[in-house]
């Protein structure tokens, strides 16, 4: 069955089966959390990049601010463990 808190086509055992097995407990379902994140600021993004803004801030700057932290997003779920 799938989990309405994950994607579509995702499912807790393809996450799992992600994790060596002497990864702590705790890293699936961060790397679980930041894939929700991922997908907020992806939404937020395609929404905000339809919007004109000007001013100080205008909309290449906040998409690319948002582009930034969806970076930054994806390397911790690359790379989920402190070195």
């Amino acid at each position: 069955m799938q989990d309405p808190t994950l994607p579509d086509g995702c499912t807790l055992a393809a996450i799992d089966a992600r994790f060596m097995p002497d990864e702590p407990p705790w890293v699936a379902y961060h790397v679980r959390q930041l894939r929700h994140y991922l997908l907020r600021l992806a939404a937020i993004r395609s929404e905000l990049a339809a919007i004109r803004f000007e001013g100080p801030y205008d909309t290449r700057d906040i998409v690319a601010a948002l582009d930034g932290e969806m970076e930054t997003a994806r390397e911790a779920i690359a790379c989920p463990l402190p070195a």
